[in-house]
C-alpha cells in the first residue's frame, strides 16, 4: 500500500517495497519493474480475472491478461510512458470475442439507475475514485479506478475492490448514496456467456 507523504514522495506503508512483498513472477510479470509499472493500472483486468474465475474455468495470470489487453488496444502506452486505459470499447470487443461475455457500455448514468441492471449473472465494472476505499473522504475525485459491482440490494452496493485494504477488497459494501459520491456515472455491464 502506498501513500503520498507531506513531502510529495511516495511512502510505502508496512516497511517493505511492494516488489518484495508480492510474488510478481507468479502473476505472470517478467520483472519486478514491470509489476511495479502495471500494478496500479490493471484494476479493470483484476475485475475481469475475478469474472473469469467465477464464471468460467479459464485461469489466466495478470501478465497473460495484460498481454492480451495490450494486443486488443485496451491500453495504449504513449512514448512518454503514460498509459491510457482501460479503454472501454476495445475491452468490450475483446471480452465478448474471446470469452463470450455480453457487454454494454454505461455512460452518463448515475449508479442508482445503472445498478438496476446488476443481478445474478450480470455485473458492472464501475468507474469510481480510487479514494472509495476510504468512504469518509470529503469531495473525492470521480473516476480513475474500476471496481466490480456484483450486487445492489436494500440500498447497498456490494463490490470487489482490487485496491481495497485487506478487510474491504474482496467484499466491500457502501450505501448507494455514499458510492454515488465516488462514481463517475460510467462503466460496463457484463453478462456471463450464454
Amino acid at each position: 500500500m502506498r501513500r503520498t507523504g507531506p513531502s510529495g514522495l511516495e511512502v510505502f506503508l508496512g516497511g517493505a517495497a511492494p516488489s518484495r512483498l508480492h510474488d510478481w513472477a507468479s502473476d505472470g510479470y517478467r520483472s519486478s519493474e514491470e509489476y511495479l509499472f502495471w500494478s496500479r493500472k490493471v484494476c479493470g483486468l483484476a475485475c475481469l480475472q475475478s469474472l473469469l474465475q467465477g464464471w468460467t474455468d479459464i485461469r489466466l495470470s495478470m501478465g497473460e491478461l495484460l498481454v492480451l489487453a495490450l494486443d486488443w488496444g485496451c491500453y495504449v502506452v504513449e512514448p512518454s510512458g503514460k498509459v491510457q486505459g482501460l479503454i472501454y470499447r476495445p475491452f468490450m470487443a475483446w471480452v465478448s470475442s474471446q470469452f463470450g461475455f455480453h457487454c454494454e457500455l454505461v455512460e452518463h448514468t448515475p449508479i442508482h439507475v445503472s445498478s438496476r441492471e446488476v443481478r445474478p449473472g450480470q455485473v458492472m465494472i464501475a468507474s469510481v475514485s480510487p479514494e472509495i476505499r476510504d468512504p469518509n473522504t470529503y469531495a473525492p475525485q470521480r473516476g480513475g479506478h474500476l471496481v466490480l459491482v456484483y450486487a445492489v440490494d436494500d440500498g447497498v452496493v456490494r463490490f470487489h475492490n482490487p485496491s481495497g485494504y485487506s478487510h474491504n477488497s474482496d467484499s466491500a459494501s457502501l450505501p448507494i448514496e455514499v458510492f454515488e459520491r465516488f462514481h463517475a456515472n460510467r462503466g460496463i455491464l457484463i453478462g456471463g456467456a450464454s
